[in-house]
């Protein structure tokens, strides 16, 4: 059985604003008492996630698709966001926490496949939820997948929806405490069209950045902004919609910011990232959320 591909474990349910940290809570309220898959199996289930049924596996998976839980405990990712005594944002009330929620599941090829694969692979800047189904089943055949191609257009317009919602203006707002992800506006809806944003205004974090790059290239202390921004397994460019102008920004401010940690050295027309091989990611994350 091929492990390397999630589909539809969400159940059709979008991320929504509080189910991370419901979860989260839940977990910790009970330790000692049962392990995590008890607190998702359980009779009382419902009442302590205060959700219906068929969203409690929901909530479980989009746990372990944003790496707050791994192997049944809660990762240090969810410790510093979501600890119901340290952690920094457990309600996510800063949107740094949804950036960093975005490029945990848009690097998460296992577990979150079709936003990896939306995100990573798939090079449309307009296109139909039709068109996108297309290419992910046409994805699915390159890697021999055995799952329906319903199933799999199924699953990329769900996750289409969470980016970019589109009801109606009275509902907009709604939408969006519904769909966390689309206030991030990496993905747009209008003309009947699906748009990538590629604004060179994104106001992402200095520390967020150096997080994504120090668990994106976690063994490398040499890397070539080309591979930063066109990798084409993985790129920061791909996950955040970026410019290449936007991203050596980014990375002259990283460097300006942690000149002992990182800098960016052009060789013969070459531009490439020096950074510490040993820098914990975790480590900037904790920097930006004490700023105050």
């Amino acid at each position: 059985m091929n492990n390397d591909y999630a589909i539809g474990r969400h159940g059709s349910f979008q991320l929504k604003y509080s189910w991370l940290t419901k979860g989260i809570m839940a977990i910790q309220e009970s330790e000692g008492k049962s392990n995590i898959s008890n607190i998702f199996t359980s009779d009382d289930a419902t009442i302590n996630l205060g959700v219906g049924k068929n969203m409690v596996s929901s909530i479980r998976y989009w746990l372990a698709a944003t790496n707050v839980i791994s192997n049944n405990k809660i990762t240090n990712l969810g410790l510093v966001l979501f600890d119901k005594h340290t952690g920094f944002d457990p309600y996510l009330e800063d949107d740094a926490s949804l950036w960093l929620l975005h490029i945990e599941l848009a690097k998460n090829k296992k577990l979150a496949t079709s936003i990896y694969w939306l995100f990573n692979h798939f090079h449309k800047n307009e296109f139909t939820a039709e068109e996108a189904g297309n290419a992910f089943y046409d994805y699915a055949l390159k890697n021999n997948w055995r799952i329906s191609e319903k199933t799999l257009k199924m699953d990329i317009q769900v996750i289409l929806r969470m980016y970019a919602p589109h009801k109606s203006k009275k509902t907009q707002i709604e939408d969006m405490l519904e769909s966390p992800l689309s206030l991030l506006g990496l993905l747009d809806y209008f003309d009947d069209k699906y748009h990538f944003s590629f604004s060179s205004k994104k106001d992402i974090p200095i520390e967020i950045i150096a997080y994504a790059i120090n668990t994106i290239f976690s063994n490398k202390s040499i890397v070539p902004v080309k591979d930063l921004m066109y990798d084409d397994k993985l790129s920061l460019g791909a996950i955040l919609k970026i410019t290449e102008d936007s991203l050596t920004t980014y990375l002259e401010n990283l460097a300006n910011k942690y000149p002992n940690e990182y800098s960016l050295i052009e060789d013969a027309g070459i531009f490439q990232l020096y950074k510490s091989k040993t820098n914990d990611g975790l480590k900037y994350l904790r920097k930006y959320y004490e700023k105050d």
